[in-house]
């Protein structure tokens, strides 16, 4: 199967308090629970409060066709939170909106540890839709907490690890 992520890019690899230790290519910071490499979560709600999720294209090293927030991305090396999750609303869909901080924690999945920053951001109503990138995200629909808890307890969609983690972070499971 073809990946559309770019194994070579450089990420900062950090401590457990944020502080960059040295650098480390995707794919090796994928595969060592030991790199820890930034990354951010953005939470994208509309004027209603729906929360919009967005399905995994077939192509993502990570987490292929599964569920997850609604923006997400690594840190490259040299970058910030912030201009990463700017650059990832552009990247994946499209959009340019102005985002809140909202926490940052430490988060151990199976095969890799990320520092991760989530960040939230509000959308006009009247948007005519995102600009997805097909390389990126498959599908993608806003959300109640109550409707997204009905489709995961009736195993409708299956979430990827970090987004389930960074749902459960701002208490939205």
């Amino acid at each position: 199967m073809k990946i559309t992520d770019d194994q070579n890019e450089l990420f900062d690899i950090v401590d457990e308090n944020d502080q960059v230790i040295g650098r480390e290519r995707r794919g090796e910071a994928h595969q060592d629970k030991k790199l820890i490499h930034r990354s951010v979560s953005i939470l994208v709600f509309n004027d209603r409060g729906e929360l919009y999720l967005q399905k995994r294209s077939a192509t993502k090293d990570t987490d292929p066709l599964k569920w997850t927030i609604s923006c997400s991305g690594h840190v490259n090396f040299g970058d910030d939170y912030e201009i990463t999750a700017h650059r990832e609303l552009k990247e994946e869909l499209g959009i340019d909106a102005e985002i809140t901080f909202a926490d940052k924690f430490l988060c151990r999945a199976p095969h890799e540890t990320e520092m991760v920053a989530i960040f939230s951001a509000k959308v006009e109503p009247c948007r005519a839709g995102f600009n997805l990138n097909k390389e990126e995200i498959s599908e993608g629909k806003f959300f109640t907490r109550k409707e997204l808890n009905d489709v995961l307890k009736k195993g409708e969609i299956d979430l990827s690890f970090m987004g389930r983690k960074v749902l459960e972070r701002v208490r939205w499971l």
